[in-house]
């Protein structure tokens, strides 16, 4: 398998969140590329950005560098087109691991490698989502698995909704060439439980942070 980091530097909401120091010294993408190089040969691994200047980083961890065409970049694009242009600079035709470093506290690369090995006979993706049992209520006010009254359900019963984080997608050749799309035309889908937090505001930042450093300090006790 190889992976690609997905690490642009034009973030327009929170600015340089791929690269900015995130935790002491370690930006967002050094976190990810800390656990991939655990489970994953470093030749394997390769980051994709549109400046050069970030070349370094790859050097840095001895992985592969891809400078992409800075149209793969902006928000107007069509993610289609990202996908594959991005797959495509990836030599060889194992499947792809596409990543980006928006997860920090996941950390379940191998177990998730393994299971890939049992289903990917039956599945051209692997997708990570998030099971959330909560009391949501739809458009119209309209409880989502409970009721209100007589049919109201402890949050332990309500079935649950998925969140989909985008961080941590596994594709086969074929479906990015059928799909060009981070899910395939039959999903896997993967639950995790780890906290988790969508930084697109400095507030999911600095919430992201605080997590990860409690996590991270506190491992194990």
């Amino acid at each position: 398998m190889k992976a690609v980091i997905l690490g642009k530097a034009s973030s327009t909401r929170v600015k340089n969140k791929n690269y900015r120091p995130f935790y002491n010294d370690l930006s967002l993408t050094d976190i990810l590329l800390e656990k991939l190089v655990q489970v994953m040969d470093r030749e394997d691994i390769f980051l994709s950005c549109e400046k050069e200047e970030f070349r370094k980083v790859a050097e840095e961890w001895e992985i592969n560098f891809i400078l992409r065409d800075p149209c793969y970049t902006k928000l107007e694009t069509n993610t289609v087109d990202v996908v594959r242009n991005v797959c495509k600079d990836v030599p060889g035709e194992d499947d792809i691991l596409y990543c980006s470093s928006m997860d920090p506290l996941f950390d379940d690369y191998e177990k998730m490698f393994q299971i890939w090995e049992e289903v990917k006979g039956k599945h051209d993706s692997l997708n990570v989502v998030y099971p959330l049992k909560n009391y949501y209520l739809d458009q119209n006010h309209e409880p989502i698995g409970f009721g209100f009254g007589y049919w109201h359900k402890y949050s332990q019963y309500i079935p649950p909704v998925y969140q989909i984080s985008w961080a941590n997608e596994i594709l086969t050749r074929e479906s990015i060439a059928t799909c060009g799309y981070m899910v395939g035309v039959n999903p896997y889908w993967y639950d995790a439980y780890n906290p988790t937090v969508d930084i697109d505001t400095e507030q999911d930042w600095e919430l992201a942070q605080i997590l990860y450093r409690y996590y991270r300090e506190h491992a194990g006790q």
